[in-house]
């Protein structure tokens, strides 16, 4: 089976215009432009990088081999085509023959082969979950690469789409540190500085394959107080502001020379639990506080209306999200039988969470703290820096409760089931029942039979409570007027789309 466009050249300049000149004409691109967002990268190096807030920088310093449509499709990237075998278990892909990185030198399959082992040989490196079915890559030539996988994977053509490519020769010639300080890809801008905290800076990459980038540089500036960016865009300091709290949403609408509006998201915010800690480990417990919470107000009231309350862990535009899948009503009188009959000892449940990359995150916290001490339960909050909560999430290290935002970068359920619910993942307690059927869907190339089986997953998974959905999460956004910025459902800055 062979994925094709219709034409060769009509792919390749099609995809070098949806790369280098954007998707939607009229837009206007400045000569430079510096982005307001809530925290910094966490690391460079893009195989020790996995985080949300990261793909701003990953999906315009590096190529990837397949890449995303805002429709949700594939096209390719590096990858001019791919195949796969009829057992799903081998997929080959050939790489555009006119690339090159930062420094001059060919991208062959050779650094694809290298970077996909180097990942898989480094035990800190988070995106290994993202190959985790692989089993073996091999060099068929300067242009081919086989995939071989330990099962058989519907979507890897999607999956694959997580992996940067970086020069094997640079890399192993200035080493791990070396790298993440200077890194070099192969993507439409390149690293020029990178003073952490405080901003990073990206030039455009006059010899992209795709095209120069109408944007000549650009600036990502980490504003983690959400009242801070909403006046470095009124002061002019900022042109683009990808997350505003809506309860600035209104004034910055009316302010002069600024252009503000709000745009359906990708995550779905959820709370979730160390279900081997007590009480968390007491299934009436975790019931408790599920409907202790009101998921409405909060998305409609405290949030103005910037979230809609949910009851799947997959955002409407991913492919399995099922709509039959309610809210937890709100009731609080249940909460407080729950909890008299848990047995509960007075443990304090601490409520993790990262203040700087969830809107109105402190104030979604302290609701719902609110809601669970009206259950009977005591609660104390934690905030942390993103930088720092991070880390514990991928590590499964979070003492109790937490709350946090995830979706699809992919657009498909398979990523939070990937990373969340086997075997493996950032799961505190395995599913025996869900493991089986996360695999399971890999398998299936019907879309509907798919969807079926993630939608018992997630009946299970509602059952068991490790994860409790909260809302699906809306984006407001500002930014200079006339700069024509269209966000995706996933907020990433894609500078390139720029004409």
């Amino acid at each position: 089976m062979l994925y094709r466009s219709l034409m060769r050249n009509v792919r390749l300049a099609a995809l070098a215009l949806s790369l280098a000149a954007g998707v939607s004409p009229g837009w206007a691109a400045p000569e430079s432009i510096t982005v307001a967002l809530p925290g910094d990268f966490p690391s460079l190096n893009p195989s020790r990088d996995t985080s949300p807030l990261g793909f701003n920088y990953r999906l315009n310093v590096f190529d990837q081999l397949t890449a995303l449509q805002q429709n949700g499709d594939m096209r390719p990237r590096l990858a001019e085509e791919w195949s796969f075998s009829e057992d799903l278990t081998e997929w080959t892909f050939k790489l555009r023959d006119d690339v090159k990185f930062h420094d001059g030198s060919p991208l062959t399959a050779k650094d694809v082969v290298w970077t996909v082992e180097y990942i898989l040989n480094d035990p800190q490196s988070p995106t290994r979950t993202f190959l985790n079915l692989v089993s073996e890559v091999e060099l068929v030539d300067d242009r081919t690469v086989l995939f071989r996988l330990k099962q058989p994977y519907a979507i890897f053509h999607r999956q694959i789409s997580f992996i940067n490519i970086m020069p094997q020769a640079y890399f192993e010639e200035v080493g791990e540190e070396g790298f993440a300080a200077k890194p070099i890809g192969s993507g439409p801008y390149r690293v020029v500085e990178w003073i952490k905290d405080d901003r990073l800076v990206l030039e455009a990459n006059a010899d992209y394959w795709g095209g120069a980038p109408a944007i000549k540089t650009a600036t990502f500036r980490p504003i983690p107080a959400e009242a801070s960016r909403a006046a470095s865009l009124a002061s002019g300091e900022v042109d683009l502001v990808t997350s505003l709290p809506p309860s600035l949403l209104e004034q910055m609408r009316n302010s002069p020379g600024i252009e503000a509006g709000q745009a359906p998201g990708s995550r779905v915010i959820f709370a979730a639990f160390n279900v081997n800690t007590p009480p968390l480990d007491n299934a009436k417990v975790r019931e408790a506080i599920d409907v202790a919470i009101d998921r409405e107000a909060i998305a409609q009231q405290l949030l103005r209306g910037l979230g809609k309350a949910t009851g799947m862990m997959i955002p409407p535009n991913n492919i399995g999200y099922d709509p039959s899948f309610t809210p937890t009503p709100y009731d609080p009188e249940l909460a407080k039988k729950l909890v008299a009959e848990s047995g509960y000892a007075g443990e304090t449940i601490s409520i993790q969470y990262p203040s700087n990359n969830i809107v109105m995150a402190n104030e979604v916290v302290q609701a719902i703290a609110g809601y669970m001490t009206a259950a009977g339960l005591k609660v104390d909050i934690q905030p942390l820096e993103f930088t720092a909560f991070f880390p514990l999430w991928l590590q499964t290290k979070l003492d109790s409760m937490y709350m946090f935002a995830y979706g699809s970068t992919q657009y498909h359920g398979d990523t939070i089931l990937t990373s969340m619910y086997e075997e493996g993942s950032r799961i505190y307690k395995v599913n025996p029942r869900i493991d089986e059927l996360v695999k399971l869907q890999r398998t299936q190339t019907d879309v509907e039979e798919q969807k079926g089986t993630i939608s018992e997953i997630f009946k299970l998974s509602n059952e068991d409570r490790y994860e409790l959905p909260l809302y699906d999460e809306m984006q407001a956004f500002g930014m200079k007027e006339g700069l024509g910025y269209e966000p995706w459902p996933d907020g990433f800055v894609r500078l390139y789309e720029f004409e």
